[in-house]
């Protein structure tokens, strides 16, 4: 496997918008970690100074969109641009169909041409399906693909005035931030390239990238979460991870994490859950029908089982999602606790 770890500012950016537009969407697994103080006080001004004009855009645009921001992102880092405004400027120079390329093509949707708005829709609702983040609604979607000039416009607005008035006053403060953390999560990488890759990356086995370019993308306002995507045509994992998730490696974590183990095992539905995620993949919805329980209940059993790093995901028909348990991590899990127990 080879590997890079780098830094990428306008992924900061866009990660700082959702981090703001989902203030109090908080999820069970942050309470394992210490959030930064800085981030924290960073969100709190922006809500009690931001326009709420400007507050309600952003909401418009990402709040339902988490893929749009990801979009962003993976043209960014596709491009090998590491510059705000210039991502801007080049979104604003570009026809309708190359912005709407932006998002259909990073995100690997297959839209058909002459395509109606009732065809339109049911492709996208088929397309949220597929994804573990069940934020996503249709509707913007559809806004992006009836009115794209105006859609375009008025994110470039929006994006620049989020900028202007509050990012760029902490752009060097963050870049000073990372490039220390980016130093200190390569010579962790290069230490131990395994062990880095069993405590920060979850819903992928590391064999199954043994063969494959991998380019992390560290962050600092998404500091304890993580995405992923696969570049067909470049045999590339793009792996975007919050610098935060270094507090995996504290011993104190890990005894967290058997806690938490204990709790799962605790819970009949996900027992059973992971029982059969050990015996062969699934995908979501054929899940939920075999334990008789709505989708969202069992996307919100996925998240819990996931954040221990003990579910693999895999590709299968029309791009669905299946899960399956990784038994090898969940051995050491379970062998690490009992030694801790009996042998500590």
């Amino acid at each position: 496997m080879e590997s890079k770890i780098k830094y990428n500012i306008v992924a900061d950016f866009m990660l700082s918008i959702l981090r703001i537009v989902g203030e109090g969407d908080t999820h069970e697994y942050t309470d394992r970690f210490k959030l930064n103080p800085d981030i924290v006080d960073y969100v709190k001004n922006i809500k009690e100074n931001m326009c709420p004009i400007l507050g309600r855009d952003l909401k418009y645009f990402f709040k339902n969109f988490c893929k749009g921001v990801y979009a962003i992102i993976y043209y960014a880092i596709d491009e090998e641009i590491n510059d705000i405004e210039k991502v801007l400027d080049n979104i604003t120079n570009m026809t309708k169909e190359e912005f709407l390329n932006i998002f259909i093509n990073k995100l690997d949707m297959e839209i058909p041409e002459n395509v109606s708005d009732k065809e339109l829709k049911k492709i996208i609702e088929e397309e949220l399906k597929n994804d573990i983040n069940d934020s996503d609604k249709v509707d913007i979607y559809m806004d992006y693909f009836r009115y794209p000039e105006q859609m375009k416009e008025r994110l470039i607005f929006t994006l620049g005035q989020y900028y202007n008035q509050f990012f760029i006053k902490i752009e060097d403060k963050v870049k000073d931030f990372m490039d220390k953390k980016l130093q200190k999560h390569r010579q962790l990488l290069k230490e131990d390239k395994d062990k880095f890759f069993d405590t920060i990356v979850m819903l992928i086995d590391k064999d199954i990238v043994n063969n494959q370019k991998v380019d992390f993308f560290i962050c600092y306002f998404n500091e304890i979460g993580l995405g992923l995507r696969f570049c067909d045509d470049k045999d590339i994992y793009t792996i975007i991870y919050g610098y935060g998730l270094e507090q995996k490696f504290d011993d104190n974590m890990k005894k967290m994490e058997y806690k938490e183990l204990i709790k799962l095992l605790n819970d009949d539905n996900r027992f059973e859950i992971m029982s059969l995620l050990g015996k062969r993949a699934w995908y979501s919805k054929e899940l939920a029908d075999k334990l008789g329980i709505t989708t969202a209940t069992m996307s919100y059993h996925i998240k819990k089982i996931s954040t221990l790093g003990i579910l693999d995901i895999e590709t299968g028909k029309n791009k669905r999602l299946y899960y399956r348990l990784n038994k090898n991590k969940l051995i050491k899990i379970v062998n690490n606790m009992l030694f801790e127990i009996i042998d500590a």
